[in-house]
């Protein structure tokens, strides 16, 4: 077994994250004659449903706010605290907080289990989605479940206060020698982590973890999607503090990912995903945490696949290998299709949902790593004859060919028409120079913001000479890339708000 310990923390990660795993339950067999696509050993391992029966659970820590678990966040009373309630012979007052109802879609699995009659993969009514835990197909280990206290206050974008939270939760909870430890050795060949966090609300937080992480095991491949805040260097109001606050954090954010990180894809708010021009297919609204995290999910999905296909040789350390093959930029931009029915065509494939930062301007990249989904014979024509038009030649563009993705009943239905049991997809992961620009952008903001004394930097509890180091190693990061991809500064194109 080679196995990987996932990692997700913030909300927008856990919504991402629910979708995964529901994908990953959709590829279980119950039939000894048919061959699984993937090893599940690599991502679950054995555990137990709330009804004491044998099952598979994922190989993941969830951190998120207590509040945003839902039914998921249960109050757990260790026997010391029992204990010592039983000895006091004083009036004791209880005061418990309303338990979070389940979820309608929850209801209706329930409904499906004890009626043959009811399908709901095939024809699921719309349910509400109050949290991500509601539409959650898989059981989950009690040491997954990780519910960090609710701030006191807001503290999206606070790069300080985030990472004071995660000391004082791994003192009261013992999270590195407790639950984290536990899980690794749980692991016959531990690979290495595949993490997925929000950087504004847990980007201290996830950067304190990692750095204790790398304490102890130096050499292990790590894999991060960074979901980067809601603002933009290069659109941001100079001087509006909360604007500030988040660029600092996200920079602050990237700047320990390139320390601690082997790979990072920066992933920009949905709001920001360049979208196919040609035909809008799928009906999404980027301010819909639960249809924008299903598109996020299924294109991550299906780039890293090939990490989990039975029968694999992909491993953590040599997927991310082939990508800095050529060069080490230990950062890769993400992109990917949801494709409609009928044949692929060319546009499909290269009018995908770029998802990262992307330039208008035409560069070589350094490597690539394509995965289709359900391509008939004349679809992988298409993509062959698309292949042999591009700069990169095999090795350094590895293509992986799969099944039709499995659309599930908890799935957001963003279909024009009757919600499909499969489609097809195209997923692509990329180290290119042009990630230089949007660097650059970053960079430039941190400078020009110690340059002109801004006071949001004092107010965050940085000094002048920290933040001028930030900005040398994003700059230093620029440098390690070709020259030539640092002569555009402006030239990052973001996708528009849509409502």
């Amino acid at each position: 077994m080679r196995e990987i310990l996932y990692i997700q923390a913030g909300s927008l990660s856990n919504y991402t994250g629910t979708h995964f795993w529901n994908t990953q339950e959709s590829y279980f067999t119950y039939d000894e004659d048919d061959i699984p696509l993937v090893d599940n050993s690599i991502s679950f391992k054995e555990g137990r449903d709330p009804h004491n029966h044998p099952t598979l659970c994922p190989r993941l820590l969830a951190f998120d706010h207590k509040s945003n678990f839902g039914a998921l966040a249960k109050d757990q009373t260790t026997e010391e605290d029992a204990s010592s309630v039983s000895t006091w012979r004083g009036e004791v007052l209880r005061h418990e907080q309303e338990r979070v109802s389940q979820s309608e879609y929850h209801a209706l699995l329930e409904a499906e289990s004890e009626s043959n009659a009811m399908d709901l993969d095939s024809n699921p009514p719309e349910t509400k989605v109050r949290f991500w835990s509601d539409y959650s197909r898989v059981f989950f280990d009690p040491k997954s479940i990780q519910p960090v206290p609710d701030p006191r206050e807001n503290i999206e974008g606070d790069w300080t206060a985030s990472q004071e939270l995660f000391r004082q939760y791994d003192k009261d909870v013992e999270l590195m020698e407790g639950p984290m430890r536990l899980v690794i050795e749980e692991c016959d060949n531990f690979q290495g982590v595949q993490m997925m966090h929000d950087t504004a609300t847990f980007g201290g937080f996830s950067h304190a973890m990692l750095r204790s992480f790398r304490e102890e095991h130096r050499k292990t491949s790590i894999m991060t999607f960074a979901l980067l805040s809601e603002v933009m260097p290069n659109m941001a109001e100079i001087g509006y503090v909360p604007y500030t606050k988040r660029i600092i954090n996200d920079s602050l954010c990237l700047e320990g990912l390139y320390e601690l990180c082997n790979l990072t894809v920066p992933v920009l708010a949905p709001r920001y995903w360049k979208r196919p021009t040609g035909m809008p297919t799928f009906l999404i609204k980027p301010k819909n945490i639960y249809q924008s995290s299903g598109i996020l999910s299924a294109i991550a999905e299906s780039a890293t696949l090939p990490l989990r296909l039975r029968g694999g040789l992909d491993d953590l350390h040599s997927y991310i290998g082939h990508l800095e093959w050529r060069r080490s930029v230990p950062f890769a931009q993400l992109r990917g299709s949801l494709l409609p029915v009928g044949r692929v065509t060319r546009v499909d494939i290269d009018d995908a949902i770029q998802l990262s930062s992307y330039s208008e301007e035409r560069c070589t990249p350094y490597a690539r790593r394509d995965v289709s989904r359900g391509f008939a014979e004349d679809d992988l024509s298409v993509y062959e004859s698309l292949i042999e038009t591009c700069e990169l030649k095999h090795p350094l563009v590895l293509s992986h060919h799969a099944c039709p993705y499995p659309i599930q009943s908890s799935f957001p239905d963003i279909f024009p028409d009757s919600r499909p049991q499969s489609i097809k997809l195209f997923s692509s992961m990329v180290t290119s120079p042009s990630t230089a620009v949007f660097f650059s952008q970053y960079a430039t903001f941190v400078h020009d913001a110690v340059r002109r004394k801004d006071v949001t930097l004092t107010a965050m509890g940085f000094e002048d000479d920290d933040v001028r180091e930030l900005a040398n190693t994003l700059w230093e990061i620029v440098d390690s890339y070709d020259d030539t991809s640092k002569e555009e500064d402006g030239g990052v194109e973001l996708g528009e708000d849509e409502e």
